[in-house]
């Protein structure tokens, strides 16, 4: 019957690992779990049958466990948020004016320098104009020449003269300023990078300020996390971060570039940063990321199974076993807990470096009761 009972917690073990967490770290270790239970029930059941055949002895009833000494040792927790990959350079470029779109000269997925003329809109008026103007300073820059030649020689009126000048110099102004707004009909490239998309089409009329073409430098790419504001204190400027790319597959490890200092008001989160080394290929901006960060370490940690740890209303305890005259004990212990990642926990009180915990047959156990250690861990 009591094997028969444990075949059926087991039974239930294996449906909670079907429907649990994904996390194969979590996975992995409730298999191995199950599975040193059952190594320890069939050495439990080996030793009870030894018991039962030998009826001639008459032997106390011992509890049969398994127990392992704490030691101190590294104690990490981390957090798993999703990210959002960015370019450093991911700029939207607009037509400075409006007109209709006269040619477009790249295409998306083009590579283009900084400077590169990417598309124009049509400005014959403004051409004509500067063609006028043109025209009417050659006339102006005569004139004053002329008049130049007069006045050093003191012939003709000093009225005349800054006339011819002023002439001259507001033609200049004027032509100045034409080709600047003709300059305006042009979208240039501020950046070296690839054409990411183009907004505009050929014979359309561009509005000015409205996107024209993006373009977007993929050698600075960097990834963005939002994390609530409880972690601020916790993460820091170098701190570890292991990063997939579920888009890619792509799996690679960071470190924390950036930590905002300033809370968000409308989310209560703050951001850090990390930069794309360029030897990972095929990561694009607006992919996304899962980052699991390293947010809390311990390097002198004393740590047991997450399941062994036991609680009554508000008090946290284990059993510890200890030698009575070579006799096993089992002593209850109250503890309390730090951290927790997986099926590890850390102990801040109430435990101490080589002492002996009860990890198989805790369940069932009492103060002082006698115990029978089928596996001594050491």
């Amino acid at each position: 019957m009591k094997y028969r009972k444990y075949l059926a917690l087991i039974g239930m073990g294996l449906i909670f690992v079907a429907c649990g967490p994904s996390s194969e770290e979590a996975q992995l270790a409730r298999l191995e779990g199950q599975r040193d239970a059952l190594t320890e029930e069939i050495e439990i059941l080996k030793q009870e049958i030894a018991q039962k055949s030998s009826p001639g002895v008459k032997q106390e009833k011992l509890m049969n466990v398994k127990i392992s000494q704490v030691e101190k040792g590294r104690f990490q927790h981390f957090i798993q948020v999703q990210g959002t990959v960015e370019s450093d350079h991911n700029v939207l470029l607009a037509s400075q004016s409006s007109g209709i779109v006269k040619k477009i000269h790249v295409n998306a997925g083009n590579k283009v320098t900084k400077g590169q003329l990417l598309a124009e809109l049509d400005g014959s008026i403004l051409e004509s104009s500067i063609a006028e103007v043109e025209n009417g300073l050659k006339l102006a820059e005569t004139i004053f020449e002329r008049q130049q030649r007069l006045w050093d020689k003191n012939i003709g009126s000093e009225l005349e003269f800054l006339q011819a000048k002023n002439n001259k110099v507001g033609m200049e102004k004027r032509l100045a300023t034409l080709k600047e707004q003709y300059k305006m009909t042009k979208i240039f490239s501020p950046l070296s990078g690839t054409v990411d998309e183009i907004l505009i089409k050929e014979g359309e009329m561009a509005v000015a300020g409205m996107g024209a073409v993006r373009v977007v430098q993929l050698s600075n790419l960097k990834i963005k996390v939002d994390l609530s504001e409880v972690y601020i204190s916790r993460i820091k400027i170098n701190d570890f971060v292991h990063v997939k790319i579920p888009a890619t597959g792509g799996e690679f490890d960071l470190s924390v570039d950036a930590v905002s200092q300033v809370i968000d008001p409308e989310n209560r989160t703050f951001q850090i940063e990390m930069k794309v080394p360029k030897s990972e290929a095929g990561i694009k901006p607006n992919m996304l990321s899962v980052l699991t960060i390293n947010d809390y370490t311990n390097d002198e940690a004393l740590i047991v199974p997450l399941n062994i740890v036991q609680e009554t209303g508000q008090e946290q305890f284990i059993f510890v076993a200890g030698q009575i005259n070579g006799e096993w004990i089992a002593q209850r212990r109250s503890i309390k807990t730090g951290k927790s990642y997986i099926d590890r926990v850390e102990i801040s009180s109430g435990l101490q470096e080589g002492e002996y915990v009860v990890t198989f047959g805790y369940q069932n156990l009492a103060d002082s009761q006698k115990l029978a250690v089928v596996s001594d861990s050491k």
